[in-house]
């Protein structure tokens, strides 16, 4: 999991009505549209119970310990979507004490490896890097009017990119794959191909001479400027999980309504319907 930054989630929860506009002018779907199509359910079923599922956000020291303001700002992203969320007091082993004496109907925490949302009742795990590349994807297949039949270049094999390309082949889209470790874009390759059957798949090794030419493009790797200025055209979309963001200053400028780019809020709402629509938690 790439570790952020204080800065990277630096006045996020000020900018989310500005980020929902944004999305639904290029994605024609709201931040909590687009996490629900994440996963396929109808935005109308979360929204209906959304309010009365608490999720308790419990800071945690352990490793390199807290990112300032990292729960505070899950929290916000939770409560913009209509959760009841409230971040523990406490840390560690006493805010999940805590939450679960104030009947938490889920929890999310983060160390060093993994972010992960539980819910309390079913027990699932909702790990950020399957929802952040699900809703990565989702958003692409929003924007392109739908994936189906379309190309998709994939940059970064990690488990944020193969969580994308799982839902892009889902969505009956062709997919390359792209990784400076070449044997981890192979090794994702043949994940999928088990995964999906008759997967349309075709794994690259040279990013010059393969890569150009695509027109939508999942970019989930943790390195900056690796779409280059002169590949984009007027018909690329770019959906880019990845941190920091994979293009110029002047790319993203040249992408601007076509590229949707974020540290956090994607991943956390895709977390949070997850764990709502998760069977028998109790309504």
């Amino acid at each position: 999991m790439t570790r952020l930054k204080t800065s990277d989630i630096s006045g996020i929860t000020s900018r989310l009505d500005a980020y929902d506009r944004y999305l639904q002018a290029a994605a024609h779907q709201s931040l909590a549209g687009v996490a629900c199509h994440a996963w396929g359910v109808d935005p109308e079923a979360v929204a209906s119970r959304i309010k009365r599922f608490a999720v308790y956000v419990i800071p945690v020291t352990a490793g390199q310990g807290i990112i300032t303001r990292f729960s505070e700002t899950v929290g916000g992203i939770l409560q913009f979507l209509g959760c009841d969320a409230i971040v523990t007091e406490q840390t560690d082993a006493s805010g999940l004490a805590q939450a679960f004496e104030r009947k938490a109907d889920a929890i999310m925490m983060a160390d060093d490896y993994r972010f992960v949302g539980i819910n309390l009742h079913t027990r699932e795990v909702v790990d950020n890097a399957v929802a952040t590349g699900r809703a990565f994807a989702a958003v692409l297949d929003l924007m392109a009017g739908g994936i189906k039949d379309q190309t998709v270049l994939v940059m970064g094999c990690g488990p944020v990119g193969e969580a994308g390309a799982g839902m892009l082949l889902e969505k009956n889209a062709r997919v390359g794959l792209y990784d400076t470790n070449y044997d981890a874009a192979r090794s994702l390759e043949k994940r999928l191909d088990k995964a999906s059957g008759e997967a349309k798949i075709e794994v690259h090794d040279d990013f010059t001479s393969q890569c150009r030419g695509y027109s939508h493009i999942l970019e989930a790797t943790p390195q900056g400027n690796t779409i280059p200025d002169e590949w984009i055209t007027d018909r690329m979309r770019v959906a880019a999980p990845g941190v920091p963001l994979g293009l110029s200053g002047r790319g993203a400028d040249l992408l601007q309504g076509r590229l949707i780019h974020d540290k956090l809020e994607l991943g956390v709402a895709a977390m949070a319907v997850k764990l709502i629509i998760s069977s028998g938690q109790g309504d």
